[in-house]
């Protein structure tokens, strides 16, 4: 735990879309932060935000792809928060002027990519604030709620395997819906079907990629596929487990069809498949949201020697709402002190577990949460 930051100064990139209001909402409410909304044309505080806290929110015209405004407009905060995307266009480029200009971050997006680079750069300039990257859903609770499980029921037990399976469906915006094409081809190392077994990233044939849990309604049972996640890599190997496997989908109907496709065709090796398969996701999973309600849901077995030791299901009521909800819970948590140090984080490492999920599931967010061990003894139970 650190310091924390008194009469805090808050810069919100992205601040009108979808993510960043839900943001910019729990902010107002959990704290007394000071807020400055940017973007790359002026615009006015938005209707969403209640008129009780217009006082402590002002706008910005800023265009982060410029360096100079960025770093300038860095230096006049006490903590940025970045939801402009794609992740695979803006890269790094928002956390290096956090770094030089020593401005605690915390990052919507990032990906994998993004996080191997500072990685690199700590070992000859080390970051003296806090940058805390992939803080969203996928990556972002998909590792910190795995961590709160391992940290929880798995404590004391020797965890030989890990599986975790996330599936989701909602409207993509035309940035997730990038984000989400260019993560099927492993964001330019297209490691295909695998997993971590000690060590080695194992890949194998697409008939043997497939899993299939069941989640309670709305999801139901499922279809998903093995997928690389470097986010799981690193926990795995910081609880010294050797195995962890991980299974995703995107399990609205002709969204699913488009990521296959897109996969078949490996869109994501252009700027041009990258665009047409972002405007077909875009297009298709709002036609099955006509029909259908946003969901997102998490699944985490523990293996021990003797087999399934525990296995626990997280489902939520909403997407973006959530989204917003992680990033602010982060980053009210940076403001308040509450956080593990200075350097490069992913979620999972960056705010106890047990203080995030305490504060999550206040927010009401949580359609379903069922934690087991292997004998049905239930440890924690919940459900909307």
């Amino acid at each position: 735990m650190t310091h924390p930051i008194q009469n805090a100064r808050v810069l919100l990139l992205g601040g009108f879309g979808r993510v960043g209001i839900e943001a910019a909402q729990y902010l107002l409410k959990t704290t007394d932060a000071r807020l400055t909304l940017a973007s790359r044309t002026g615009k006015t505080i938005p209707s969403e935000i209640d008129p009780q806290y217009h006082d402590r929110i002002s706008t910005l015209t800023l265009d982060a792809t410029q360096p100079a405004a960025l770093e300038e407009a860095c230096q006049q905060t006490d903590l940025l928060i970045s939801c402009i995307g794609p992740s695979g266009i803006v890269g790094d480029s928002v956390a290096r002027a956090c770094k030089k200009t020593m401005t605690p971050l915390v990052d919507a997006g990032g990906y994998d990519p993004v996080i191997q680079s500072l990685d690199q750069a700590e070992k000859d300039d080390p970051t003296r604030v806090p940058l805390v990257i992939n803080v969203g859903l996928l990556p972002g609770l998909s590792g910190l709620f795995p961590e709160h499980i391992l940290r929880t029921i798995g404590a004391g037990t020797d965890i030989r395997q890990l599986d975790i399976h996330y599936v989701g469906r909602d409207a993509w915006t035309y940035n997730s819906a990038w984000d989400i094409i260019n993560s099927l081809g492993g964001f330019g190392h297209d490691r295909g079907f695998c997993y971590l077994d000690n060590g080695r990233i194992v890949s194998v044939p697409m008939g043997k990629a497939g899993a299939k849990p069941a989640f309670p309604h709305p999801i139901g049972k499922t279809s998903t596929m093995l997928i690389y996640a470097e986010e799981i890599v690193r926990l795995a190997n910081q609880h010294n487990i050797p195995v962890a496997r991980v299974f995703g989908a995107n399990i609205g109907p002709r969204a699913t069809m488009i990521c296959i496709l897109a996969r078949l065709m490996r869109f994501y090796n252009s700027d041009k498949g990258l665009d047409r398969g972002a405007r077909w996701l875009a297009r298709a999973s709002e036609k099955d949201m006509r029909k259908m309600e946003p969901a997102y849901g998490i699944q985490v077995d523990l293996h021990d020697a003797t087999g399934l030791a525990a296995t626990a299901q997280l489902m939520l009521t909403d997407t973006y709402q959530a989204t917003g909800t992680v990033i602010g819970i982060t980053a009210r948590c940076i403001l308040q002190g509450q956080h593990n140090g200075t350097g490069v984080f992913m979620l999972h490492e960056a705010i106890p577990h047990d203080l995030f999920m305490s504060l999550f599931e206040q927010e009401d967010l949580i359609r379903f949460i069922d934690i087991r061990t292997l004998n049905d003894q239930h440890t924690a139970e919940a459900s909307v």
